[in-house]
């Protein structure tokens, strides 16, 4: 399943999030991280193992108790670059 969240850019949010998503029992496939040069906030797409829906639920549910976390979304279908679209 692929996720897309924005956060803010700050040190250790990459760290907080994964180890959120360990918590939750899901294993990350991929991640990428992109960041604007003067924004306050990066973007970042995970590719995650979940059992069901419900485990999906659980772990955005455990995403959004991260402070730095504003939003979060699912992705249908495969992440692509960015650049290459």
């Amino acid at each position: 399943v692929n996720i897309r969240l924005t956060v803010a850019n700050q040190r250790g949010v990459l760290a907080n999030v994964a180890g959120a998503i360990a918590e939750a029992g899901s294993n990350i496939d991929n991640v990428r991280v992109e960041q604007a040069d003067s924004s306050a906030y990066s973007t970042m797409d995970f590719t995650i193992q979940v059992s069901n829906r419900f485990h999906l639920a659980q772990i955005m549910k455990a995403l959004r108790l991260i402070p730095e976390v504003a939003r979060i979304q699912r992705v249908k279908g495969q992440l692509r670059d960015r650049d290459a679209a």
